[in-house]
């Protein structure tokens, strides 16, 4: 959600090149309340405009969808925000910020990522001065959208792939792993609902890996 229309162009052309994300927009809060109503959606990224009625827009939203994740996203400093706005429960990315988009998308993976797991995502692999990965970190290298009819080995598959650099054909069978079919109905419930707190870890490709309720697919070394 954002009133200039720039802005939504190059956030788009931002999210094209993102595997992770399905990106929505829309200038006016009254169409972001009708998409809102519409659409399944993971995470709110706006600007801090107001609705007619001069209440801020995300917390509007907050009241109409209570436990939808907000990202603030705004050139507006901290401190300048509307008090509301810093007392609410809202995240903020700072549009003025060295690596606006990069920061919006690893924020945005952050809130998106099951919240009641007990799986610390981070945004990247952390690196000790010895070059050694801290193993303590998770990284959000995938989704899994049953309801997009996806399918959970390939997904596992091509993540590990696109994360480690390595060729597929080089890794072993995933069955040998885990057995995706058994653990898309576990994450899912017979319904399509997810399972919010389940959390399933398993060893593949000398990776340590974790497929949350939501679809999510996490990895560290």
């Amino acid at each position: 959600m954002d009133d200039d229309p720039a802005m939504l162009d190059v956030s788009s052309d931002w999210a094209d090149v993102r595997d992770e994300l399905d990106w929505l927009t829309a200038s006016d809060p009254q169409t972001g309340l009708e998409m809102l109503s519409t659409h399944d959606v993971d995470c709110l990224v706006s600007d801090s405009f107001r609705a007619a009625d001069g209440e801020p827009f995300v917390t509007r939203v907050a009241t109409t969808f209570p436990d939808l994740p907000v990202v603030l996203f705004t050139s507006t400093t901290y401190d300048a925000l509307d008090p509301v706005l810093r007392d609410s429960r809202t995240e903020y990315v700072r549009k003025g910020s060295a690596e606006p988009f990069d920061d919006l998308f690893d924020r945005v993976l952050t809130v998106t990522v099951d919240s009641s797991s007990v799986v610390e995502p981070a945004p990247r692999v952390a690196t000790r001065n010895d070059g050694d990965t801290d193993a303590g970190q998770w990284v959000p290298i995938g989704r899994y959208r049953r309801a997009e009819a996806d399918d959970l080995a390939t997904v596992i598959v091509t993540a590990v792939e696109a994360y480690t650099g390595r060729d597929a054909t080089e890794f072993p069978p995933l069955y040998e792993s885990i057995d995706a079919d058994a653990l898309s109905l576990l994450v899912h419930r017979a319904d399509g609902r997810k399972r919010d707190a389940v959390q399933v870890r398993f060893v593949y490709a000398d990776c340590e890996l974790a497929v949350t309720g939501d679809g999510v697919v996490l990895v560290r070394d």
